[in-house]
């Protein structure tokens, strides 16, 4: 039996709000869902397991008849979801009274419940979100039956307040899948077997590294997981050393052909280093480069020691200088005596 395993997909998310592209990143979510339900036809999977937030709220009812459509095109494969904590089921929910297409299967109650696909010989179980918030460990002690099906649990949650549990706990309950949801962060526990495939388009500047889905069989005596890569684009760390020569348009020669190697990608560009004391970086420049989503400038000054002791021979500069300098190199007494000069210089300046 083969499978396709997704979550957090998050239709209806703007990312990045404000910026020049967060339109095309918004768009990027629901093209990437499409493609990922054209994968679940490609290779013919038995089964799609949406492990909660499909939505990023409450969606609306035009919403669910334009994913039921998509979903009712999978004429192979049958769709079992739950709600999540974004699109939980208040009790105005569009979800509670939606007509789903027969291949669709919403596990709707805020208690453990099933539903058996004989053709496939699978059972799959799971529950949805009726708040937002779930503190107790509604997932413990989930046992699958020994009955001969292929029973597979979807479980959203795995922190202090969304249904906390350890996925390793899973371990010999029987499942010979837990499809996980909530952790943005594709992460596979063989062992279990389980895995969260993680948002399958990052979602902010902290969803860094690749996004995708999770594809599987179950085999007559080990479950087979496959992390497949599906997102048109990344937030990528882009880190810059700097010392006290480089300048603000030197740095946007140095990044300019970095934002155009993959030009769909969001960039997070650090700072690092040194710079000239009576410098600071253009950061609004920075970020006007590209697609920069934030510039942390994370550089010391490089003060010209021996020029400052000379000026200052017989002040507090001074003193300050020869007392951090004497003695072998020492990082933290480096710092220690850039950090104080920064003080010090800032207040006879003013």
């Amino acid at each position: 039996m083969r499978f396709l395993h997704t979550a957090d997909i998050h239709l209806g998310a703007v990312p990045d709000a404000g910026k020049p592209w967060s339109k095309e990143r918004a768009d990027a979510i629901g093209a990437t869902f499409r493609k990922i339900l054209q994968d679940a036809v490609d290779k013919e999977a038995d089964l799609l397991l949406i492990a909660g937030d499909l939505f990023h709220r409450q969606p609306l009812k035009r919403e669910l008849k334009d994913i039921n459509y998509l979903f009712s095109k999978l004429t192979h494969t049958q769709v079992v979801l739950i709600a999540g904590n974004h699109d939980y089921l208040s009790e105005t929910s569009s979800y509670l009274d939606y007509p789903w297409a027969e291949n669709v299967h919403f596990l709707t109650s805020a208690s453990m419940t099933s539903v058996y696909l004989e053709d496939i010989n699978t059972e799959v179980h799971g529950l949805s979100y009726h708040r937002p918030e779930i503190r107790e460990p509604l997932y413990d002690g989930c046992r699958a039956p020994s009955d001969g099906r292929y029973h597979i649990l979807l479980a959203h949650g795995g922190d202090a307040l969304h249904i906390p549990f350890r996925p390793t706990a899973f371990t010999g309950s029987g499942f010979r899948y837990v499809a996980l949801g909530h952790i943005h962060q594709p992460q596979v526990f063989e062992e279990v077997p389980a895995a969260y495939p993680g948002s399958p388009e990052p979602l902010d500047r902290t969803d860094t590294g690749p996004r995708g889905y999770i594809f599987g069989e179950i085999l007559r005596d080990k479950t087979r997981l496959d992390w497949v890569p599906a997102a048109s684009a990344q937030y990528v760390p882009l880190s810059i050393t700097t010392d006290r020569n480089t300048t603000t348009p030197q740095i946007l020669d140095i990044i300019r052909p970095e934002l155009t190697r993959h030009p769909g990608d969001i960039y997070k560009l650090r700072l690092t280093g040194f710079r000239d004391p009576e410098i600071t970086f253009d950061t609004e420049s920075l970020k006007n480069a590209g697609r920069i989503v934030e510039v942390i400038d994370g550089t010391e000054p490089e003060y010209d020691l021996e020029a400052l002791e000379r000026d200052h021979a017989n002040d507090l500069i001074g003193y300050y200088i020869r007392a951090l300098s004497s003695g072998e190199e020492d990082p933290i007494r480096k710092k220690a005596l850039y950090y104080g000069l920064q003080a010090l210089c800032s207040t006879e300046n003013r």
